[in-house]
């Protein structure tokens, strides 16, 4: 699949959709399909047949494909083979770069909330400091204005429930998550360079990793 779109950057609350998250399981079983080069028409199968999704309902396999595309737009080329070969804890980063890539809101918690929050002395994941930003947003975005306190409340559910699933959070307290040297090579080559300081390396390691892939 090739890479479509450099950044999303407007705001929306689909990546709530269906079951949510960072859908690992889902892409997980799906990579054959995702990996062809018939993989629109395999999808399509998938929807209707379900044999390796596992959904019940047609309409969440339907919702599920298409947040997982959405997000797949927005990847760098040859993402999916990274993907394929690296360890489970790597899968879970992988795809936590693309939700940030894919949803400004979550992008936006991360780089306005989360970081400084991890930098800071109290490394609590802090609910409030979250609708605090989606006020602040909500003062400039009429459509994040008019959320009903529900979606507010889902959209925090599905980050927290995406940063635990990525390693950046134990209980509610911000940890720095697993990776081995070498896992941000594919970013630097992308010019990706954000996702560096998105999992909490310091501007002294992420000079490290840049000289260290560059050596």
């Amino acid at each position: 699949m090739n890479n479509l779109k450099t950044k999303n950057t407007t705001y929306s609350a689909s990546f709530t959709t269906a079951t949510g998250g960072l859908f690992l399981r889902e892409i997980s079983a799906l990579l054959p399909l995702l990996v062809s080069p018939d993989h629109k028409e395999l999808l399509a199968n998938e929807i209707r047949e379900n044999r390796v999704l596992q959904i019940n309902a047609q309409s969440t396999r339907n919702k599920v494909v298409n947040e997982i595309n959405k997000r797949l737009s927005f990847a760098f080329p040859d993402f999916l083979d990274v993907f394929e070969f690296s360890p489970k804890p790597e899968k879970a980063l992988l795809l936590f770069y693309l939700a940030l890539k894919s949803e400004q809101l979550l992008y936006d918690f991360h780089f306005d909330v989360t970081i400084p929050a991890w930098k800071g002395s109290n490394r609590v994941f802090d609910p409030f400091k979250y609708n605090m930003k989606m006020d602040e947003i909500g003062n400039k975005d009429y459509s994040v204005r008019e959320w009903a306190e529900s979606t507010r409340k889902q959209i925090l559910k599905i980050y927290k429930r995406m940063l635990k699933e990525a390693g950046f959070l134990k209980e509610d307290i911000l940890i720095k998550p697993v990776f081995r040297e070498g896992f941000f090579y594919p970013f630097i080559q992308n010019k990706e360079l954000w996702f560096l300081e998105a999992c909490f390396l310091s501007q002294t390691e992420r000079e490290k990793v840049i000289i260290d892939h560059k050596g």
